[in-house]
């Protein structure tokens, strides 16, 4: 197996991990464990993508993405009980704004997800290929998504509660999920540098998003490896 190969593999294995981390500390800390863009972004791209636009040549990816969309579909069910007051407490957001921006996020994230293919699949780099673009938007919203994660940590420890919703498992499966694996598959097939930019920033963002929840939990006496 060449590294086209197995960085897919890898990537659907490492980022199962995630959601299911996800899952499990947004349901035990009664905390939203992803932050809401990113979670709005995740789950139509995982729907569209699975059965609206799914890859054609790979039965392994259209599996992976059934996979991911079924465990987002529990953070989702997570974020709407548990969002509206992580919200209020941290950004002081009322609880039908919440619901609002929650609603607006998702119309928004299908909206971008249904009509990329269009817009972006006559390009000489997508060959006309909807899963093509499908991979390029993930890696934009992948970089996104590494900030926001910073973000929500340090939004939570302003808050006093800087590993709710979090672990290290999330932490280094979703580092591994996309920077060394699919991310290196990318930035070495870009001639134009482009996606090394991308990927570099989702590189550093994962890698710093790790430091600050391993020193966290080692500061709360906490086992990294242990809290799943």
């Amino acid at each position: 197996m060449n590294l086209e190969t197995m960085a897919p593999l890898i990537s659907g294995i490492a980022w199962t991990i995630t959601y299911a981390g996800v899952v499990n500390r947004t349901w035990r800390d009664k905390t939203p464990g992803m932050p809401l863009a990113a979670l709005c972004l995740n789950f139509a791209w995982e729907t569209t993508y699975s059965f609206i636009y799914p890859p054609q040549s790979s039965l392994m990816e259209t599996i992976i993405n059934v996979v991911w969309m079924c465990l987002d579909i529990m953070i989702v069910i997570g974020t709407f009980k548990f969002g509206p007051a992580d919200y209020e407490r941290r950004s002081g957001v009322p609880k039908k704004a919440f619901y609002v921006a929650f609603v607006l996020g998702l119309a928004a994230s299908f909206g971008i997800m249904l009509l990329a293919p269009s817009f972006f699949g006559g390009l000489p780099a997508f060959h006309h290929d909807s899963f093509e673009v499908a991979k390029f938007i993930a890696l934009l919203q992948n970089c996104a998504m590494s900030m926001l994660f910073v973000s929500q940590f340090y939004s939570r420890k302003r808050d006093g509660n800087p590993i709710n919703g979090q672990s290290f498992t999330v932490a280094w499966s979703k580092w591994l999920g996309t920077a060394v694996t699919v991310g290196l598959v990318s930035v070495i097939g870009d001639p134009t540098g482009f996606m090394a930019v991308i990927v570099g920033l989702i590189f550093i963002c994962d890698s710093w998003y790790m430091v600050l929840i391993y020193k966290e939990l080692q500061a709360s006496g906490i086992s990294s490896w242990q809290r799943l």
